[in-house]
């Protein structure tokens, strides 16, 4: 708004004005207001996977008496168990004028004794990242290995304002259970806010 009034001024003035020139000399004079970002962490949360409650007990329990006895095994066991689902909610503010948001995921797994068999199967994963508008930007089912751990992998996800859910589940059972063999996981989201 400034550098029109400034160069209607000027072309009143002078009659005939070389236009690009004039914007050089404008800028020089009515500098553009400057945008300062600044990073934030919009949400964070952790949990433990757990089998579905909706499950029989009787293979739960089965699967649990499995695994302390052959604990580097522990992967068989749990192939027949059907994991809880975990819904979580964080919000992108539209006043923050967010030129990126990124989910930061990190997953863990232990086994009875404490012992990692190095390589192999350490668990299951499966994770939805759905934006306001539905779209779907998780990655879904994976097996997470021993030599291939997750540790803040980046979920690089578009700016989108609103509402956005995360479901995730994963093996690992909990109680007494979780001596035998246990997961859980971290979430945090980062994101940036216009000052």
């Amino acid at each position: 708004m400034k550098k029109a009034l400034m160069v209607a001024a000027l072309f009143m003035t002078v009659g005939c004005i070389d236009i690009p020139a004039m914007n050089g000399l404008i800028d020089r004079i009515v500098p553009e207001e400057s945008r300062s970002y600044h990073d934030i962490e919009v949400w964070s949360v952790e949990g433990d996977f757990a089998p579905d409650p909706d499950q029989d007990d009787g293979t739960v329990m089965k699967a649990i008496e499995d695994m302390l006895k052959h604990p580097l095994q522990f992967q068989q066991a749990a192939q027949n168990l059907s994991w809880k689902k975990y819904e979580h909610t964080f919000v992108i503010e539209s006043e923050w004028n967010a030129r990126f948001v990124m989910l930061l995921l990190s997953v863990n797994y232990d086994i009875a004794g404490g012992s990692d068999p190095g390589e192999g199967p350490a668990g299951t994963l499966d994770i939805s990242i759905r934006d306001p508008n539905g779209g779907e930007h998780g990655e879904g089912y994976e097996m997470v290995t021993w030599n291939n751990g997750i540790s803040e992998r980046p979920y690089l996800l578009p700016p989108i304002y609103g509402i956005w859910t995360v479901v995730i589940s994963g093996s690992g059972l909990e109680g007494m259970g979780s001596i035998a063999y246990s997961g859980d996981y971290a979430m945090k989201v980062e994101s940036e806010r216009l000052f």
